[in-house]
């Protein structure tokens, strides 16, 4: 019983070491609602200030919305407005795509994910509202192109801003 125990300690470490490892920098690119999930019904925390850097812990697979920490909050942002440090440049992240920027694919389910980070939350007493609620897909949203993406893929008429600059206070990717 003690050995089984062990193990599952051993695993749970190398798990969580491993899901560290998959997050990545990046930061804001406007000032952009942080929600408590992968669609605009879900509420908003509050906004996150441009340049604000971030830490971007995976995206869904059609890459429209990224889980996010920031400021010690965790909750979910559209990706066009998060950049990532590319080839010496600061690009959207959806120009970069998820593997170049080393973001992991990751899933969405309301009850694992508001138990695991909104527990004591003023708005988790209305869990059962949200739980309930599955994410749509994202509208005029299209799943990324296979091979090399052009800037602004993602959305028609965008235009990349020029020479994106870092956020203010020497921000550097680790």
């Amino acid at each position: 019983m003690k050995m089984l125990k062990l193990f599952a300690a051993v695993l749970a470490l190398s798990m969580s070491g491993t899901m560290a490892a998959q997050a990545a920098p990046g930061y804001t690119t406007a000032n952009v609602n942080h929600r408590t999930g992968p669609d605009t019904e879900f509420p908003s925390m509050g906004v996150i200030p441009e340049s604000t850097p971030i830490e971007i812990r995976g995206c869904l697979r059609d890459e429209s919305w990224c889980d996010v920490i920031a400021g010690g909050n965790r909750g979910w942002v559209f990706s066009e407005y998060l950049a990532y440090s590319y080839r010496g440049r600061y690009a959207p992240l959806p120009d970069v795509g998820l593997g170049v920027a080393g973001v992991p694919v990751v899933t969405f389910y309301a009850p694992t994910y508001w138990r695991r980070h909104y527990v004591g939350r003023p708005w988790y007493g209305e869990r059962d509202r949200w739980v309930r609620h599955a994410p749509r897909p994202r509208p005029g949203w299209r799943p990324p192109p296979p091979g090399p993406r052009t800037p602004g893929w993602w959305r028609s008429g965008y235009q990349a801003p020029p020479g994106m600059p870092p956020p203010p206070g020497g921000w550097r990717r680790p």
